[in-house]
C-alpha cells in the first residue's frame, strides 16, 4: 500500500505566513447552500489550479482513514506552529472526520486551530463540531449567508456584508486595514466576536 501523506499549503498574501489543509471544494461540502455552490471562490481556484485539485483529492483520500489522518498530520504540524487554518477549501463532511481533527487540536494544543463551517446546518455533524468547537484553541466560525437560517447560540459568526443580519467586525484584511490574516489575528484569538466579510 502506498502511504498518502497531507498536503499542507502556505498562506496566500491575504492569509499570510499560515499553514493551510483543505479539501476538494463542493464533494466535502455537505452543508453548501446554493448560493455557496454559484460563488464558490475554491471551486474557481480548482479550476485554474489543478496541482491544487490533486493536491486537495489526496487529502481527503487520507481522511478516509481517521487514526492514519490523525497520525499523518501530528507528523507534519510543529509542535510550536501558531496558526494551522483548516478548508482553504472544502468542509467537515462527517463525523468521524470532525473527531478526528478534535484528536489533531488536542494533541497540538499550542497551535490555534481556524476555520469557517458550513457543516453546522447537517443536525448528524452539529453535536460534533460542538465537541471541536469548545476546544481552547479551536477557533470555529458558522459561515451563513442570507438564505440560511441563525447558527446555534454561543457560535461566533461568519457573515457577508450582503446579509441583514451582518454584524461585527468587517474584515479589516478586505478594508485594507491589515496586510494578511496573520497580521490581523481576530479570527483566531480567543474571546472575540462576528466578522463580516465582503462578497468576492
Amino acid at each position: 500500500m502506498i502511504a498518502i501523506e497531507p498536503s499542507l499549503g502556505r498562506g496566500n498574501i491575504k492569509v499570510g505566513p499560515i499553514l493551510t489543509f483543505s479539501l476538494p471544494s463542493r464533494f466535502s461540502c455537505p452543508g453548501a447552500t446554493q448560493w455557496c455552490l454559484d460563488h464558490c471562490y475554491a471551486a474557481r481556484f480548482e479550476r485554474i489550479r489543478p496541482d491544487c485539485r490533486r493536491a486537495y483529492s489526496r487529502n481527503v483520500m487520507l481522511t478516509w482513514n481517521p487514526r492514519r489522518f490523525v497520525r499523518a498530520m501530528l507528523k507534519r504540524i510543529p509542535r510550536d506552529l501558531l496558526v494551522l487554518r483548516i478548508h482553504v477549501s472544502g468542509d467537515f463532511y462527517s463525523r468521524s472526520y470532525i473527531l478526528a481533527w478534535l484528536r489533531i487540536a488536542r494533541k497540538r494544543p499550542r497551535t490555534q486551530f481556524w476555520a469557517y463551517t458550513r457543516s453546522w446546518t447537517v443536525p448528524s455533524l452539529l453535536a460534533a463540531l460542538e465537541q471541536f468547537r469548545i476546544r481552547p484553541n479551536v477557533h470555529l466560525f458558522a459561515s451563513v449567508d442570507p438564505g440560511m437560517p441563525d447558527p446555534p447560540p454561543g457560535w461566533r459568526v461568519a457573515y457577508l456584508d450582503i446579509d441583514p443580519r451582518a454584524h461585527g467586525v468587517p474584515c479589516l484584511h478586505q478594508s485594507g486595514i491589515a496586510k494578511s490574516c496573520f497580521e490581523c489575528r481576530y479570527c483566531f484569538c480567543a474571546g472575540k466576536g462576528n466578522v463580516v466579510f465582503k462578497v468576492h
